[in-house]
């Protein structure tokens, strides 16, 4: 009889807090045999994702809403005897006054409701178990399988040279993102270096059922760049699984960083990061990438919000990543980036290799870290930074 494991994943909603648990759940099946994985996660994320990944036997999500009204009654539909509970390790960390209150009362109520016969505990975000539960296969490359009809819906997307899906911003909106002049400069650039590229402008308009959006760039706006630019085409509100069947046609994903980035490496495209402070990347799925690095003097920053650009995000200003004039120096960057990913000589180890390079060179490496863990990159956010680490 196989064993059950419940992989308790909720936490906020963004599209990146989702992969993590499919990776850590293709992580717990690889190693070990006999076993049916289980999730949680927030209902306003897409849960769509976990119900296409076979190795994932049932997704519950919870809506923290709902946690408000009805209290333990929100929970009802999740068994509460399990062979082995593993929680996130965030649920330890979250702050009353600081996090979402619904989300903390949840995970209070989770804890209690559980149980596990063998054996409970935490992992952290980068697949670290904080006792010893289960063994895992660390960062083990997954597949998205997307639609058949998806995939028809994208054949309509027709471009024999290199493609391109853009998203201009993630739902953390213009703070944490390029602004239009910068995006005009950057697809400017890259259309002059490759030729016959493609452009496609990518994201959401507007929040569907909770979920997060494009914030701050509207139609007005991509129309806008659109006519500038030879070659490009608007590509918002496909839907999710056709937005997904787009991206998987592409040759490079290019975003600043953002959690729906994260997607397009599980359908074998090469995200392509302008990286922004506070979050560092750390999801890649084997395959190769390029993030171009800020020199804002305080990145990743999430370890302190008190200066630099976290300081600026705090007051709902723009962080010194992202602003044009510090972007403007990065575009010849970008644009080489990109011609590494176009190359297929450029894998996944030399990828690994060039971006560990820049970072033990620039950055502090205590604040970085990589789902499945890399040596020095293993630290995990929301904890406080052991001492010893430099």
């Amino acid at each position: 009889m196989k064993k059950k494991l419940l992989i308790n994943w909720l936490y906020y909603h963004p599209v990146g807090h989702v992969i993590e648990p499919l990776k850590l759940a293709k992580g717990y099946q690889l190693a070990n045999k006999n076993l049916e994985v289980y999730l949680i996660i927030n209902a306003d994320s897409p849960r769509e994702l976990p119900d296409a990944c076979p190795w994932i036997k049932k997704t519950y999500t919870v809506s923290l809403d709902e946690v408000q009204r009805c209290g333990a009654g929100a929970l009802q539909k999740i068994p509460k005897k399990w062979d082995y509970v593993i929680t996130d390790n965030r649920a330890r960390w979250l702050v009353s006054g600081r996090d979402n209150e619904n989300l903390i009362h949840a995970q209070d109520l989770l804890k209690k409701l559980l149980v596990a016969k063998v054996k409970k505990g935490y992992v952290e975000q980068s697949g670290i178990q904080k006792e010893s539960i289960l063994p895992i296969v660390g960062n083990p490359k997954i597949k998205l399988p997307v639609p058949d009809k998806a995939r028809d819906f994208a054949k309509k997307f027709k471009h024999r040279g290199p493609k391109i899906a853009i998203l201009l911003g993630g739902s953390s909106g213009k703070n944490r993102s390029p602004g239009l002049k910068s995006w005009l400069r950057i697809c400017q650039a890259l259309v002059a270096a490759i030729p016959d590229l493609k452009i496609y402008f990518t994201g959401v308009s507007r929040s569907i059922n909770g979920r997060t959006a494009t914030r701050d760039f509207n139609r007005e706006d991509v129309d806008d760049l659109i006519n500038r630019l030879p070659g490009a085409e608007y590509a918002y509100d496909l839907g999710l699984w056709n937005q997904i069947a787009l991206i998987e046609t592409c040759d490079i994903f290019l975003s600043p960083h953002t959690g729906f980035a994260f997607i397009a490496p599980l359908v074998n495209t090469p995200w392509l990061e302008i990286a922004t402070c506070p979050w560092p990347a750390y999801i890649f799925n084997d395959l190769p990438f390029y993030s171009v690095l800020p020199d804002c003097g305080s990145y990743p920053g999430w370890g302190n919000p008190l200066k630099g650009c976290g300081k600026l995000l705090q007051e709902n200003k723009k962080a010194r990543c992202v602003s044009d004039r510090s972007l403007k120096k990065k575009i010849p960057e970008i644009v080489r980036g990109a011609r590494y990913l176009l190359d297929k000589k450029f894998t996944y180890k030399k990828a690994i290799s060039l971006h560990l390079k820049k970072i033990r060179k620039n950055y502090p490496i205590q604040h970085f870290f990589f789902l499945g863990g890399i040596e020095g990159l293993t630290h995990t956010p929301g904890e406080p930074i052991p001492k010893n680490q430099s």
